[in-house]
């Protein structure tokens, strides 16, 4: 960036911070004294920077809006107590699991008393023919148990994060899931079983506790997505088309549309005949290969993951709260009988401390907190799951809009073509569907009304003629992708 160009956005955000958040490239290019050409590089420039709104008037006048002059990095007070609330969770998580470590090593350790009790009483029965086979075995079983106890160290109940398989939830929605780690014992069997059922104990027992790791996807997954949208759309984006593509509100699209055009060096520009504001990347649109672009995926044509409590099955789970009840129990038990070393005449240096505390008060304090998070990350998850349902429904509903855009389209045959679409998904009801609707008709710019024969009825004129302009502009658009010949190299 050259001194001149870093004057101008030192000029134009000064005539920001002056409360002239709203303005249009003329009203820049006078604050600045510069050519338009500087002042649209730092208007670029602003919008990488700060939230901004591209408004436009009657008379096709183009306002760049940045009331508020928000940093697009800039936390708010609740999201940085949002942040400070998961530091903490973290670090609590640390602690406790540093903690159920060391009961699993207790449990892991009487295990392997039982366990060699076991083996010498074998090896003592049968011949010397035996034995060598025997003790192959014996071998093989150890190598397990060793990698049982490294296993209680690894807290990371997946493979990793870029291994996923497709599971559904309650409601039918299929969903990427990551592929939990298996467990050692279960290596030893024939027949391999899937992904989901293969998973550890000791992955099920964090798993019980914190719940399973939720699918992420990518975070700069939609601006890889959109930059593969736009070479295959000769530059040209709506903020409709982005909405189509990951779900944005209006808002949220009108936002990210600016950032695309500082981030991308595009230009926001204005349709003659219908004023439809769209972004013109045609830089964007020319590259040399094409291999690795990020596949383009629909908002509808991707679920939202479940939110699940533990990730195990019933049995699982049962066997989980039948150890910890154990727990509980005699935590209780030294709790309520301090000096039962000291009735049994066990000489042990202070007894009643060692029962109170030792085996008191620390086993229940763990053993009931192992109970609580749980219970409280139920009821935590209730309305998350409720807005997962909701947005997977939206979805749907918004694939039907945007594939019957041209036409009026009514309650019931809206909710009749998304019921006809699914495969797997819920059958959606007309009293969900209509709810819904509320929503969606706001961020589409979508109206509702009764036709003759006392229907509900949506038309989004405002969408199709956003999508019908966007048709055109790329039909008559000349821009030519291709790099031609090298004529130089060096």
């Amino acid at each position: 960036m050259s001194y001149e160009q870093k004057e101008v956005n030192l000029r134009l955000e000064k005539y920001l911070l002056k409360s002239n958040q709203q303005f249009t490239l003329e009203d820049a290019t006078a604050s600045t004294g510069m050519p338009i050409i500087e002042s649209e590089s730092a208007i670029r420039e602003l919008m990488q920077r700060y939230d901004c709104k591209l408004k436009v008037t009657e008379n096709g006048d183009l306002i760049y809006d940045f009331t508020g002059l928000h940093r697009r990095t800039e936390k708010s007070f609740g999201e940085r107590l949002q942040e400070f609330a998961d530091w903490f969770w973290k670090g609590f998580k640390i602690f406790y699991r540093i903690v159920t470590a060391v009961f699993l090593l207790i449990y892991f350790v009487l295990f392997v008393v039982i366990l060699i009790a076991l083996i010498v009483g074998l090896l003592s029965q049968g011949g010397n023919s035996d034995n060598d086979s025997k003790s192959g075995g014996v071998g093989k079983l150890f190598l397990v148990l060793f990698r049982v106890f490294l296993s209680i160290f690894e807290w990371s109940t997946i493979l990793g994060y870029d291994y996923t398989y497709r599971s559904r939830d309650d409601y039918g929605y299929p969903y990427k899931h990551y592929v939990e780690k298996p467990g050692q014992l279960a290596k030893l069997r024939k027949k391999r079983k899937s992904s989901k059922e293969e998973k550890g104990f000791v992955a099920s027992i964090y798993d019980f506790i914190f719940g399973p790791v939720r699918y992420q996807p990518d975070p700069y997954a939609n601006h890889k997505e959109v930059a593969s949208f736009l070479k295959e759309n000769k530059g040209l984006v709506s903020t409709a088309e982005l909405q189509a593509l990951a779900g944005w509100r209006r808002d949220e699209a009108e936002n990210f549309m600016t950032e695309l055009l500082g981030r991308y060096d595009g230009q926001a520009k204005i349709s003659e005949r219908s004023a439809v504001l769209y972004g013109n990347f045609s830089q964007l649109n020319r590259s040399a290969n094409r291999p690795d672009e990020a596949p383009i995926i629909y908002y509808w044509d991707e679920y939202e993951p479940e939110y699940e409590l533990t990730g195990n099955k019933t049995g699982r789970n049962w066997a989980i709260v039948g150890m910890n009840s154990l727990n509980l129990v005699f935590s209780l038990f030294f709790l309520a009988q301090p000096n039962f070393f000291a009735e049994l005449e066990i000489p042990i240096a202070n007894g009643p401390f060692l029962a109170q505390i030792i085996l008191g008060t620390i086993p229940f304090t763990y053993s009931l907190l192992f109970f609580l998070i749980p219970a409280f990350r139920y009821f935590r998850l209730l309305p998350l799951k409720r807005k997962q349902r909701q947005e997977n429904a939206r979805k749907r509903l918004m694939k039907v809009i945007f594939q019957h855009v041209r036409v009026p389209i009514s309650l019931k045959m809206l909710t009749q073509v998304a019921n006809d679409q699914a495969q797997t998904e819920e059958k959606l009801k007309e009293e969900q569907v209509e709810a819904l609707m509320q929503e969606v008709i706001q961020d589409l710019g979508g109206e509702s009304s009764l036709n003759s024969q006392n229907q509900l009825v949506y038309r989004f004129d405002r969408l199709q003629e956003e999508v019908e302009e966007m048709s055109r502009l790329r039909q008559e658009h000349r821009g030519d992708d291709r790099l031609g010949k090298i004529v130089f190299e060096s």
